[in-house]
């Protein structure tokens, strides 16, 4: 699948999931979810999005607009305070390259259990803590059997 397709297919599915949600950890926790979702889906076209400068320019081209879109669809809505932490890019890159390190591990089957400490990382530097804990809760509990 060409890069262009394989990146829309990522974005249509975390922008459907964010528009089932209000709140906007409530869309954060959802995108991120549809973005595992979509790893466990798809690991050949989710390894392509995420290949590093290491694969020389055109690789690295489209890693920054990876990131770049994606931290876009996380700061569209953001609150305006945060605190002191790393940039909406790197926080993006650190969720992208935790999967693209477990893909190309093959640890396919640990990629469910990536979402509620992602969910965390990402909502941290906005909710603090003990909000951010309680979105990542939801994730866990979600994922739980009945």
């Amino acid at each position: 699948m060409a890069f262009p397709l394989a990146l829309a297919n990522l974005e249509t599915a975390v922008l459907d999931a964010c528009a089932g949600e209000v709140e906007w950890p409530a869309q954060v926790t959802a995108g991120i979810c549809a973005g595992v979702d979509y790893a466990i889906a798809h690991p050949q076209v989710v390894e392509t999005l995420a290949s590093d400068a290491r694969s020389g320019a055109d690789a690295m081209g489209r890693y920054e607009s990876l990131i770049g879109r994606l931290a876009g669809f996380l700061r569209a809505r953001a609150p305006l305070q945060r605190l002191p932490s790393a940039p909406d890019e790197a926080l993006v890159a650190g969720m992208v390259g935790l999967v693209g390190d477990h893909l190309r591990i093959g640890r396919y089957e640990r990629l469910a259990e990536l979402r509620a400490d992602l969910v965390l990382l990402t909502l941290l530097p906005y909710l603090g803590f003990a909000e951010a804990q309680q979105w990542a809760n939801r994730v866990d509990q979600s994922d739980s059997p009945a």
